[in-house]
């Protein structure tokens, strides 16, 4: 299980998390970095059905977490991390329960989206 560091204290991530997608890319967060594993099957599958959202580049990465139960969650963050391309484009794809994916920014109200099975 990995930690995460938010204002100098560590806290367990109750999720699982795994990324997969070209070699050598890694994704970190707070203090912890997951080298990529090679795409499986069913994510080159899923990567394809992104890449037909794209109008321009493609998906080269997946990132996967895992709630366990209703009682699992991430708190607030900023994907601001060093190694991130800030003009990313993100598609989010949810298998199970419905979750709520709540952005926020400065200066804006915060855009509640659920995540319901299936594409978004």
């Amino acid at each position: 299980m990995s930690k995460v560091f938010i204002y100098n204290k560590r806290y367990l991530v109750p999720i699982k998390v795994s990324a997969y997608g070209d070699k050598n890319l890694t994704y970190t967060f707070s203090g912890n970095t997951l080298p990529t594993k090679p795409l499986i099957p069913i994510l080159t599958k899923i990567v394809n059905e992104a890449n037909k959202l794209r109008k321009e580049g493609s998906f080269n990465y997946v990132l996967i977490n895992r709630y366990k139960d209703r009682y699992d969650k991430i708190g607030s963050h900023e994907d601001n991390e060093n190694d991130m391309d800030l003009d990313s484009a993100i598609v989010k794809f949810s298998f199970g329960a419905e979750r709520t994916m709540i952005f926020k920014r400065p200066n804006f109200d915060p855009v509640k989206n659920p995540l319901k099975m299936g594409v978004f």
